[in-house]
Parts: C-alpha cells; sequence; structure tokens
C-alpha cells in the first residue's frame, strides 16, 4: 500500500503542511506550557493569599476566648464564607461537609501542624481543589483551605482546544499555500515537457525560456545546451548517412561495371582489367568499412581510457616502419619525448596523417615530436600544394577531400582519415589543425599535459 502522496505537486503540499504541523505544534505546546506554568503560579499565588487572610480572620475571631464552643468555631469558619476545615486541640470542624479533615494529604498536615505554611493540588469527587495548610499557633489550631481550581483547569482545556483548532487550521493553510506555490515552481518542468515533446515530434529548433530567473538559467542552458547537441547530432548523422550512401555508390557502380566487362568480355586482357577494377574497389569498400566502423565506435563512446606514459618519438618511428617511410624524415628520432597518451589511438592518428601526406602532399618530409610550454606538439610537413586557407577547417569534416588530387599511381582515399585524426586527438584531449609548412603544407597535433 502507497503511503506517501504521489506526484512532485502533492508531496510539495505535503511537506509544506508537515513542516506547518510542526512549528504550530511546537508554538502550541510552548505557548500552552508558557501559559499554564503562569496560570498556575496566579492561581496559586490567590489561593495562598485568600487562606492566609481567612487564617488570620480565623484566628482573630478565636483569639481572647478562654474557651472557645463548638458553635463560635463555627460561627468563625463561616464569616470567611470559604471551604475551611480547621483542627483546634484535636477536634477538626469544617464549614462543607465533604471537605474535611479525611480529605487533606497526610504530608501537608504534619508540615502545618510543624509550623509551615504549605499548598497542594488534589481531587475531591473529580473536582480540583488547591488545599492550603495555615498555621496558628497564637490560637493553637491549624487552618486549612480548600480553594476550588475549576476555573484554572476550565480555562487549561478551552486554551489547549484553540491551539490545537490553529494548529489544525495552519496545516490545512500550509498544505493549500504548498499546492498553490508548487504549481508556480513546478511550471518550468510543465515548460520542459512540452519543449521536449515538441522535439520528439520533429521541433528540433524549440528550446527552453524561462526568461531571466537566475535559479532556472541553469537548468535551462544545460537542457538547451543538451538540444543543440542533440539537433547537431541527428544533423551530422543525416549528413554522415548521405556521405556514406554516395561514398558507397561510386565503388558498387565501377564493380557492377567491371563485372558486366567481364561477362561481355571475349579476351583475356579485357577480363583482367575487370577483375583488376574490382580488385581495387574491394579494398577500396574494405578500407571505407574499416573507418566507417572506427567512426561509429568512436561515436558511440567516448573512451577516454587507456591512457599511459610513452614515447611519442618511438611511436612515430613505428607508424614510419609500418607504412614502409624513410626514418630520415623523423627529427631527433634518438630522443625520447615522454607524454600520457593512448598508444593505440595515437599512432593511427600519426599513420592517417602520414598516409595522408603520402597520398596528398607527395610525402613526408619531416616528422617532429616535442613539448611546448608542457604541452605534446606532433608536426608532420609534407612537400604538396598546402591547403587553401578556406578548406583548413572542412577538411577534417567526414568525407572532405579538398582540392588537392592524390599522386598519380596512389588510391584514392575515403576521406575519412583525417577526420579519423580529429576524433582520436579529440578523444585525447587536444586539437588538430593545418597551417603553412617550410615547402608545403604542416599538420599539427597538439595534446595538453594531464599534470
Amino acid at each position: 500500500m502507497r503511503v506517501l502522496p504521489r506526484g512532485l505537486r502533492a508531496r510539495s503540499a505535503g511537506g509544506f503542511a508537515l513542516l506547518a504541523l510542526l512549528l504550530s505544534t511546537v508554538l502550541s505546546v510552548a505557548t500552552y506550557q508558557l501559559a499554564r506554568w503562569y496560570l498556575l503560579d496566579q492561581r496559586q499565588t490567590l489561593a495562598n493569599r485568600q487562606a492566609q487572610l481567612h487564617a488570620q480572620v480565623v484566628s482573630g475571631e478565636l483569639s481572647g476566648q478562654n474557651v472557645l464552643s463548638d458553635e463560635q468555631i463555627l460561627d468563625a469558619l463561616a464569616s470567611t464564607k470559604g471551604r475551611a476545615v480547621i483542627d483546634v486541640d484535636g477536634t477538626w470542624y469544617s464549614a462543607v461537609v465533604d471537605l474535611n479533615e479525611s480529605r487533606i494529604p497526610a504530608e501537608l498536615l504534619d508540615a502545618t501542624r510543624a509550623g509551615v505554611a504549605q499548598r497542594q493540588r488534589i481531587r475531591v469527587n473529580q473536582v480540583p481543589y488547591f488545599v492550603v495548610g495555615v498555621p496558628l499557633p497564637e490560637v493553637s489550631t491549624s487552618y486549612f483551605e480548600f480553594v476550588p481550581a475549576t476555573e484554572y483547569e476550565r480555562t487549561l482545556r478551552t486554551l489547549a482546544l484553540v491551539l490545537a483548532s490553529v494548529a489544525s487550521l495552519t496545516t490545512a493553510v500550509g498544505a493549500a499555500a504548498g499546492w498553490t506555490l508548487s504549481r508556480r515552481v513546478l511550471q518550468p518542468l510543465t515548460a520542459v515537457t512540452d519543449t521536449a515533446r515538441a522535439m520528439s515530434g520533429g521541433e528540433l529548433q524549440r528550446r527552453l525560456d524561462v526568461g531571466d530567473d537566475p535559479d532556472l538559467l541553469p537548468m535551462a542552458e544545460s537542457f538547451n545546451s543538451m538540444a543543440d547537441s542533440l539537433e547537431a547530432r541527428i544533423a551530422r548523422e543525416q549528413r554522415f548517412t548521405a556521405d556514406v550512401s554516395h561514398e558507397l555508390r561510386t565503388p558498387l557502380t565501377a564493380m557492377g561495371s567491371a563485372i558486366s566487362l567481364a561477362q561481355r568480355s571475349s579476351t583475356p586482357d579485357r577480363t583482367a582489367f575487370a577483375i583488376d577494377v574490382l580488385a581495387d574497389q574491394l579494398e577500396h569498400l574494405r578500407q571505407l568499412t574499416l573507418e566507417l566502423l572506427e567512426l561509429s565506435r568512436i561515436d558511440a563512446s567516448a573512451d577516454d581510457a587507456g591512457r599511459e606514459l610513452v614515447d611519442v618519438t618511438s611511436l612515430a618511428a613505428q607508424s614510419l616502419t609500418t607504412l614502409g617511410l624513410d626514418h630520415s624524415v623523423l627529427v631527433n628520432a634518438a630522443i625520447p619525448v615522454l607524454h600520457e597518451v593512448n598508444p593505440l589511438r595515437f599512432e593511427r592518428a600519426l599513420a592517417n596523417l602520414l598516409e595522408n601526406a603520402q597520398r596528398y602532399g607527395d610525402g613526408a618530409t619531416r616528422v617532429s615530436c616535442t613539448h611546448v610550454d608542457g604541452a605534446l606538439r606532433v608536426t608532420v610537413d609534407d612537400r604538396g600544394p598546402g591547403v587553401d586557407p578556406e578548406e583548413r577547417t572542412s577538411i577534417f569534416g567526414r568525407f572532405h577531400r579538398g582540392s588537392a588530387s592524390p599522386a598519380p599511381g596512389v588510391p584514392k582515399g575515403t576521406g575519412l582519415g583525417l577526420s579519423l585524426v580529429d576524433e582520436y586527438v579529440r578523444m585525447e584531449g587536444g586539437r588538430v589543425w593545418v597551417e603553412d609548412g617550410d615547402v608545403g603544407a604542416r599538420f599539427v597535433i597538439e595534446v595538453p599535459s594531464r599534470s
């Protein structure tokens, strides 16, 4: 069974009600205790004064008499118009039949006979009284008076009822205030819901607007930032899908033409040519598939693990060896350059830059690994025509090959190499750019230190 209210608004109202109940209860209890203490003190003081006054009257009536008759004693009690009981030489006299010596507590009786005035609260037939004992040594008498406390208890009951009613009303008002205020507080959630629903319906340009509320601006900025990223990602995926379709269409068309040529061919030369075309396009498709899978893996996971302190110069030398390139282009090959990177990922980035230089820049002329202000900087220079300033950002986009043509005899690239470099370096927390080199283009990778 669910005990707590359901929904944020109901919980908010419940929270306000509990807070109001707690505060009103604390205030009511404190008020009741203070009022009870004050009323009790006032009533006891009044009872003492009344008993003392009546005791003095009785003492005056009885003083000067050598022998006291019962009538004289009862007349003296009647003159007080109170509920008095007196002990005269061991004989008890009472003004009211129900209020006699048997109702006096033993400790109060002993204290009064010992000459100490005392008071005590008791109940007689469910009626509250203050019993005040006053010693009268001048007439050898102990005077006791029963002062009713009914008004005192009735006042306390009325006060408790009023305070309980106020606490209940305060709790109800707190719940109503919580219910009303929660509507205003939860309005941003309604706006978020409406905006999210609109975006899921295709309105990707919708954004959350909370005005200039300083408390809601961080939430709105975070939501809008997420929406911008989502819109950009969807647009990127759509563009990527279109680019993949276009890139796959070219080799598939060439392969279809080669198969058709082979089927119609009646000479070995034409058949061999068709098979060469098929082999080239199949290799192109294989490379394209591998790079698309790598991009998909990168998009699916922002993995930043696997970093270790490695010699980047050694990684560059290994990439040159793998590609069968001359190691003489590596500057200061014997000097280690240590930096914390993912070795496999960084080697792939270097290999892609070297392949790009081989394909479009007539080969790498200089590879340098150094530290600049604590950041790792790797440069790859080529001897090609360079990169136009207008294309220095776009060439890192997917399937963008720029205006440069591959060297003769070098197969056409997939258009994903530099995009992979950009993704690899971004995952390392760095950046890559292209600038003018001594002869051709210079590609620069910079990865800041993590210390």
